[in-house]
């Protein structure tokens, strides 16, 4: 059997945090994924700084400038999908920097055909937007629901099928052209016309729900991933899980340690005191070569 060509993508703020993010996630994807660099892409938006990009370079990644799109805030991982390298893979991960890679997982990726038929995503922790803002922007939109809805990840309430949580995306070449262009579209008409999103306080979310909204408009075949490969370290889980990827969003202390704000047990624990002796270690190379 072919070997799949998988390919990793990220977008990088210019904000230092954003920046710092960005190289722990590629030095993990590189140290702790046995990912090759060259099939990783960083995306950096224009303002970076040169002395930044020539060091992610110096890891054998790719980078590409980009500009921000459409509100210049919340959508800005939308424009990476127009990188031609990307549309050479077989299966596109979009992922944000906000996240740890502890173990490759394109073993799991390969043995099921589900991924190269499928768009990929664990669904949202929380119901958020709330199904019923979520329902008035399709209503607004003339969009038909195409999807059965879906439980959260944390409690048992429901949202919109392909309302998945955006750190981790798994694109299939089969349905990257329609996800490029459409999610785009989506992402366009709700800056103008998503007002139930801006009454609700929710507009941080247009990336997401526009993405919802371009599966939906095509009916396009869904496979949702367990928190393994998306794990959202803020919520406890009790332990039992081993993540492929840690989503550690804002969890982390001066010293960008990683903090869940609980006492982790478990494999989580382990996962955590891993990851947290990666940074350090990732952090001293980073000294070491300014």
């Amino acid at each position: 059997m072919k070997k799949m060509k998988i390919h990793y993508s990220c977008v990088v703020g210019e904000k230092e945090i954003f920046k710092k993010q960005g190289q722990i996630w590629l030095d993990s994807l590189i140290t702790l994924g046995k990912i090759d660099p060259g099939r990783i892409y960083v995306h950096c938006i224009s303002g970076t700084d040169a002395g930044y990009i020539k060091k992610i370079k110096e890891t054998g990644a790719n980078v590409d400038v980009i500009e921000p799109f459409g509100d210049l805030k919340y959508c800005n991982k939308i424009p990476q999908l127009s990188n031609a390298a990307l549309k050479t893979a077989d299966i596109t991960v979009l992922m944000d920097t906000d996240m740890i890679m502890l173990e490759n997982f394109e073993r799991e990726l390969e043995k099921d055909a589900d991924f190269l038929n499928c768009i990929s995503g664990k669904i949202v922790d929380l119901a958020n937007p709330p199904i019923e803002v979520i329902a008035a922007v399709f209503f607004g939109a003339a969009l038909e629901k195409k999807l059965p809805d879906h439980k959260i990840e944390c409690g048992e309430d429901l949202t919109y099928g392909a309302n998945f949580n955006g750190g981790l995306y798994i694109i299939p070449a089969k349905y990257y052209g329609i996800i490029e262009t459409n999610w785009k579209k989506w992402a366009k008409w709700l800056l103008k016309n998503g007002k139930p999103l801006y009454d609700a306080g929710k507009e941080a979310h247009i990336d997401q729900v526009s993405f919802c909204m371009a599966v939906h408009e095509f009916n396009l075949d869904v496979k949702y991933l367990d928190r393994n490969y998306n794990y959202p370290l803020p919520y406890d889980f009790g332990g039992r899980d081993t993540p492929y990827v840690l989503h550690y969003h804002d969890k982390v202390d001066e010293n960008f340690m990683l903090v869940p704000g609980y006492e982790p047990s478990g494999n989580i624990k382990k996962a955590v005191k891993r990851a947290n002796e990666f940074i350090l270690f990732s952090c001293g190379q980073q000294q070491q070569s300014q």
